[in-house]
């Protein structure tokens, strides 16, 4: 007697099925954390009344619209067992589109799914009227045998036609409701990128000039700093070809400024 179950033959089937929908759940995920992030939030700031409702409103929408249609496919992955006894109730739907295709799934003994719970309670009823070790015992036992195999075969063709059948069932749905995340979101990036780029335009603009005072700023720097000597560190990231960023340390005035100055001007000290 062999206890082991018989090998899923659409285990691929169904796993290609959920890693579907885990995508799906994914890239809709990854969709609101993209428009949210790229949207400044400064331009969300920047806007006033209903337009900030409104983009408000848009922006709360499509995010609960996602986790909506997150929990649509979380609760398609997390759907309840399966068991064979639901093919035999009258009017079963996937036990009827298994009936049809029954030459290639079931045996020439049990053509359809009533006989085939037929023959292993037959098997069943052989069995127990016999004894252990007597003929007509194994060859009931070799007939349920054969009878549960059957019965583990369909029930995994079941459990991957419900699955796909509820995916398909909700396709619509999920559909209508990534249209009204693009639309949701999208309304919301529009509002608050469009202001943050409004924001950025009417920036003031310079164009930097030595002026007449330029050769002066070393003498500015000293008097707004004191007449103690400059001194501080090297900022490695922000040195380059000729010229080093330092961090002062004194005066005290000045310390933590950042200047970038010549590096003819800059004497290293210590070690």
């Amino acid at each position: 007697m062999s206890d082991a179950p018989a090998p899923d033959p659409y285990a691929t089937a169904k796993a290609n099925l959920r890693d579907t929908i885990k995508w799906l759940a994914t890239s809709l995920a990854a969709l609101g954390a993209a428009v949210i992030a790229g949207a400044s939030i400064n331009g969300l700031a920047g806007l006033e009344g209903p337009a900030l409702a409104l983009a408000t409103l848009l922006g709360g929408t499509g995010l609960v619209l996602i986790l909506v249609a997150i929990g649509i496919m979380v609760n398609l992955l997390t759907a309840n067992v399966f068991y064979f006894s639901d093919l035999t109730k009258a009017g079963n739907a996937i036990a009827s589109k298994i009936n049809e295709h029954a030459a290639d799934i079931l045996s020439p003994q049990t053509p359809t799914i009533a006989e085939l719970v037929q023959f292993r309670r037959d098997a069943i009823a052989q069995m127990a009227a016999a004894h252990p070790g007597d003929p007509g015992y194994e060859a009931a036992f070799k007939k349920w045998t054969a009878a549960n195999d059957l019965i583990s075969r369909v029930t995994n063709l079941a459990q991957f036609l419900a699955l796909r059948d509820d995916f398909k069932e909700r396709q619509p749905g999920l559909f209508f409701l990534t249209f009204l995340i693009i639309l949701t979101l999208g309304g919301y990036a529009l509002l608050a990128g469009g202001k943050s780029a409004l924001n950025a335009d009417l920036a003031q603009k310079i164009v930097f000039q030595p002026g007449t005072g330029w050769s002066d700023a070393a003498e500015g720097l000293a008097k707004a700093c004191g007449d103690d000597p400059l001194s501080g560190t090297i900022v490695p990231k922000k040195t380059f070809e000729g010229w080093v960023s330092i961090r002062l340390a004194e005066p005290g005035k000045c310390s933590g400024l950042d200047l970038t100055v010549p590096a003819s001007l800059v004497q290293l000290v210590g070690p």
